[in-house]
């Protein structure tokens, strides 16, 4: 197995999956992505130095470097919605719920 799928695998394993975006959410998108990507036979194919970048920035993201480095002062967001908020619009449920509505 080689040292970038190990990586990859253990930083999977600390994010986490969001189940109110089904087909919608980044966590599993990126599992489909590893197991595509290094889970084939063309991982040869695959530049090291572009697999430490992009292994690098995820950890980043997983680990909350930048959240830590530059909290937020507000609660709000733009759109006036607080987070808690946002996630719920963002929901699956409730785009069907929209689409529904739609018709």
């Amino acid at each position: 197995m080689s040292q970038h799928y190990k990586n990859f695998l253990s930083l999977l394993e600390r994010w986490p999956v969001d189940k109110s975006k089904v087909g919608r959410d980044l966590g599993q998108y990126l599992r489909d992505q590893l197991t595509a990507v290094l889970g084939s036979s063309n991982i040869v194919a695959v530049k090291d130095d572009r697999l430490q970048r992009q292994f690098h920035s995820l950890e980043n993201i997983v680990n909350d470097v930048h959240a830590n480095r530059y909290p937020r002062t507000l609660k709000s967001t733009a759109t006036g919605l607080t987070g808690e908020q946002c996630r719920e619009v963002l929901s699956t449920e409730f785009l069907e719920i929209i689409q529904k509505k739609k018709e």
